[in-house]
């Protein structure tokens, strides 16, 4: 698959900002296609009982191979770019999705959007108040606020790199600045063979 349109995984922690960035990046790359494993999920949940459902996606023996599939398929079948807003933070699981997309010859480019924990407590509040939600019984920020910590710990490191500082800037000015890193290291963005909308 080398040379053809990137797979460009958009990763970081619970509430900083992956799917409204995805919208914007989708905007620049009108020809790019946005595959949410969310969305895988949450088809596998409902076809399981609660007993066989896992605390989340990550831990689905199932959901890995489903996602793997479909965005590897994805990137093969329809020649655009694929944008994949998702959180993987453990590292056998990110082998095990961007590692073997990688092996498979998938050109994947990897962004992990991070910001100080106290902004994102903050755009977990919000979002909350915007969708009516209320502390429930995993604490004042639910299950993703739970998860912070962890999150941050991990994706901080070397391996979960191109790293992009959020905290201080606009969700479109956060993807103007991913794309632009996606056009100055090669690959079809660089060439001209996938179209780039003008800011």
């Amino acid at each position: 698959m080398s040379g053809s349109a990137p797979v460009v995984w958009i990763n970081g922690p619970y509430g900083c900002g992956k799917s409204t960035v995805t919208r914007h990046v989708a905007g620049l790359l009108p020809e790019a296609l946005v595959v949410d494993p969310e969305d895988v999920g949450h088809m596998l949940w409902r076809q399981l009982p609660d007993g066989l459902r896992e605390e989340e996606f990550e831990l689905e023996p199932l959901w890995v191979p489903l996602t793997r599939l479909l965005v590897g398929r994805c990137a093969r079948t329809y020649g655009r770019p694929v944008v994949v807003p998702m959180t993987v933070s453990r590292p056998p699981v990110f082998e095990r999705l961007v590692g073997a997309l990688r092996g498979e010859g998938v050109d994947v480019r990897h962004f992990t959007l991070v910001a100080d924990a106290s902004t994102i407590r903050g755009r977990l509040r919000r979002r909350m108040a915007e969708r009516g939600e209320e502390a429930d019984e995993w604490g004042e920020l639910s299950w993703e606020g739970r998860q912070l910590d962890r999150c941050l710990a991990t994706l901080s490191g070397p391996r979960f790199g191109t790293h992009i500082w959020t905290a201080d800037k606009a969700p479109a000015e956060v993807a103007r600045e991913l794309v632009a890193h996606l056009r100055r290291h090669g690959g079809a963005l660089a060439d001209g063979r996938v179209r780039v909308a003008e800011p």
